[in-house]
């Protein structure tokens, strides 16, 4: 478990951070292979950020980020610290 908490960690900021531009989808290949894990453990990090409603899960395509305001950002951050 804590190593999806670590992996939703990093994609929290790479949202937040806009490295990961709203309504991209996350290719999870290139990601696991970057960060050297299995594609296990950012899946459920993804499920995480999905429940935050930082991103989309789409049947059949995969997680994309979604289109946030800086106002939508700052309320979530507030809630997630």
């Amino acid at each position: 478990m804590r190593g999806a908490v670590t992996v939703a960690e990093r994609l929290r900021a790479m949202v937040f951070e806009r490295q990961l531009a709203p309504g991209e989808f996350i290719d999870e290949k290139a990601l696991a292979a970057q960060w050297q894990i299995s594609r296990t453990p950012l899946r459920e990090a993804l499920k995480v950020l999905a429940a935050e409603g930082l991103v989309e899960l789409v049947s059949g395509r995969g997680s994309r980020v979604v289109t946030l305001t800086d106002d939508d950002a700052d309320a979530l951050f507030r809630v997630m610290a």
